[in-house]
């Protein structure tokens, strides 16, 4: 009766005192008042232009003006090409690149960025036309479907402030599958550079091209190839002369226009009389001015929304990459997640309009800079000059060849290729880098990008996770001291064990931790006469504790009896986590070891931090401080010299916890 008189008063005072239930109100308390103020800070952050225009300097804008005409000019054969590379008509390249320069001018927050189509979005988006092709849809609405994906990804992952998720892929993945991808590129431009009929997949391609060598088409190739020739040549000119002529620096900028504007004119100088039977491929964009904006097609986003991620990953580090670098070269900070709020808004608005997904563009980008950008006010310009060339210029962009476009790419691409002395650097540096760096290459190559990112994403997760599951305890056999008289080195009683554990105790590793502890003990100490004695009385019928550690002291090259155990010492202070499962590991070492070693063995947990502290009083473990009210008393009181320091303990219910110094003598000495 009293127990249940006292029930109400009880349960109060555990809500009262429950720390998560306090901290949950104390969160959303300090979340509702401070709602108001964050969500204004926070809606001006997605909208730069209104802290960076009222500082505008008017001198700025012919800079931005000559940048945005340049940008402009270098768009219009890129957005072909890149268009090409996805598959789709010309003219849906160009209208997926004027609205992400105007939108830009808003929400950018890089002088220097450019963004639109780019070759590695054409490519994935490629991928996705391919196969859902098959089932009846165009390629363009299929583009602006993955734009639209490619968009959501881009707004929840930005609006969420979760882009350090794209960390899980590192440096080597991405020089493997970039470097992949522009392979990938190259070869796909095969056709259109020799007038030839290839298969589909880098081996048939490879196989059938020089296959058919014998029946390259010479106008074809030699447009091709003269293109290549020229733009690689203006692009010497650009770097020896460059610096010392201002017009051969802007010759050489601009030498994709100047290519496609020469071979555009011999082109119809060539093929006006014979449009429908023209001496080589022509690119016969049309255009009737920027469509109606319209929803693309509901079922076809499900369709390619789970396959878009592979476009959403490479559009996102790609466009932070290089505005991070831009920003670090003219001494400038980015907003990482407003770069994608406006990835994904973009994409988003630009997917009404039948584009295809884009992204930041490093040639273009670094053109920008160089042309001497002083503010995101070029968009404006930039997306007109795209915009004149929808509605004036499509009757001339008809008689591109296609060729010349297959030419830029090449030329625009190769570069990506990342030289064999980096994937060497990784070979020297670690081996797994090196896998992953070559999984990401051979698969992208031969498979797929999804399957190559994928591949390689998930072995490099895979073998940090098994790493650290599967850590390894290091067990200390000798202590440094650190007094203020002297320091010099001890050995560790033979009836002691002390443990260093460097990795936090989670569901995953939790156990394997505990047993290699448990494992040392039965290994290099022997346990209690009468607890042994008694545990064969009442349980005669199992022998394998004995036999387990019996063939741990083979293993060892221990022959005789060692030392009972009398005390175990966890170092926990390399540990920052631990969560349910590891402290019931703990808990059930601790049961583990006095079996073994008897009632009066004892373990000491050393070197908690704040945070381990907290969980092992949340999980029912009080604290107290080491002698106090005759709890508890400090181990190794008798060795000289300050090797443990103060110290707290547990309940009698829990541990014993003592922090210390420990330093191990000598990096490999004592791994268990």
């Amino acid at each position: 009766m009293d127990y249940v008189r006292k029930a109400p008063g009880r349960v109060k005072n555990a809500i009262v005192n429950d720390i998560t239930l306090q901290r949950t109100v104390r969160y959303t308390v300090r979340g509702v008042r401070a709602s108001p103020s964050v969500a204004s800070q926070y809606l001006q952050e997605r909208v730069p232009i209104i802290h960076w225009l009222p500082k505008y300097n008017p001198r700025w804008l012919l800079n931005d003006t000559l940048a945005g005409i340049t940008v402009g000019v270098l768009l219009i054969p890129q957005s072909l090409a890149y268009a090409k590379i996805a598959t789709i008509p010309g003219e849906y390249g160009l209208m997926s690149s004027w609205l992400p320069n105007f939108l830009y001018f808003i929400m950018g927050s890089s002088k220097d960025m450019s963004t639109g189509p780019t070759s590695l979005m054409g490519l994935l988006t490629a991928e996705i036309i391919h196969d859902i092709q098959k089932e009846g849809y165009k390629p363009q609405a299929i583009a602006s479907a993955v734009a639209m994906s490619v968009g959501i990804y881009s707004l929840v992952i930005g609006m969420l402030k979760l882009g350090f998720l794209l960390e899980f892929i590192s440096i080597p993945v991405l020089s493997g599958f970039i470097s992949a991808a522009a392979i990938v590129i190259m070869l796909g431009q095969i056709p259109a550079l020799f007038g030839v009929t290839v298969g589909s997949g880098t081996a048939n391609i490879i196989r059938d091209l020089f296959q058919q060598i014998p029946d390259f088409d010479g106008p074809t190739t030699g447009i091709g190839l003269g293109g290549i020739v020229i733009l690689v040549l203006m692009q010497k000119m650009g770097q020896r002369w460059g610096k010392k002529n201002k017009g051969i620096w802007l010759f050489a900028l601009g030498r994709s226009a100047v290519v496609l504007i020469l071979f555009t004119g011999i082109s119809y100088a060539v093929n006006k009389s014979r449009v429908n039977n023209p001496i080589w491929a022509l690119s016969k964009v049309k255009s009737n001015g920027i469509e109606k904006p319209k929803m693309p097609d509901s079922t076809l986003i499900t369709k390619v929304f789970p396959r878009s991620i592979a476009p959403f990953i490479a559009a996102s580090i790609e466009h932070l990459a290089i505005a991070k670098a831009f920003g670090r070269k003219n001494d400038y900070v980015i907003d990482p997640a407003q770069e994608l709020v406006y990835l994904g808004t973009t994409n988003f608005f630009n997917a009404f309009f039948s584009s295809m997904a884009v992204g930041g563009a490093m040639s273009r980008t670094a053109v920008n800079s160089d042309s001497g950008v002083k503010s995101p006010t070029y968009g404006l310009i930039a997306g007109s000059v795209v915009i004149l060339s929808i509605y004036k210029l499509t009757p001339a962009l008809f008689w591109i060849p296609k060729a010349t476009l297959a030419a830029i790419i090449v030329t625009a691409v190769w570069h990506m290729i990342v030289p064999l002395r980096v994937f060497y650097s990784y070979w020297k540096t670690s081996l797994v880098d090196f896998i992953c760096a070559m999984l990401a290459f051979w698969l992208t190559l031969f498979v797929s990008s999804e399957i190559g990112i994928g591949a390689a994403v998930g072995f490099g997760i895979a073998y940090h996770l098994t790493t650290t599951a599967f850590h390894r305890v290091r067990r200390i056999t000798s202590l440094d001291t650190n007094s203020s008289h002297r320091a010099e080195t001890l050995s560790v009683p033979l009836d002691t064990q002390v443990f260093a554990i460097h990795a936090p105790m989670l569901f995953f590793n939790a156990y394997h931790i505990k047993n290699q502890c448990l494992d040392a003990v039965l290994t290099f100490n022997s346990g209690d006469v009468a607890t042994l004695a008694a545990a064969r009385r009442d349980r005669n019928w199992s022998v394998a504790g004995e036999r387990r550690a019996s063939l741990l002291r083979h293993k060892a090259d221990i022959l005789d009896e060692p030392v009972q155990i009398r005390t175990v010492v966890l170092d926990l202070s390399k540990m920052h986590n631990i969560d349910t499962t590891g402290l019931t590991a703990l808990r059930d070492f601790k049961t583990d070891v006095e079996k073994f070693g008897g009632k009066g063995t004892r373990l000491r947990l050393v070197g908690l931090n704040e945070r381990v502290r907290e969980r092992f009083g949340r999980f029912g473990w009080g604290l107290y401080d080491v002698g106090e009210g005759g709890k508890g008393t400090p181990v190794y009181r008798h060795v000289e010299g300050a090797v443990f320091r103060g110290g707290r303990s547990a309940s009698e219910d829990g541990m014993e916890i003592e922090p210390m110094e420990v330093r191990v003598v000598g990096d490999e000495k004592g791994k268990v």
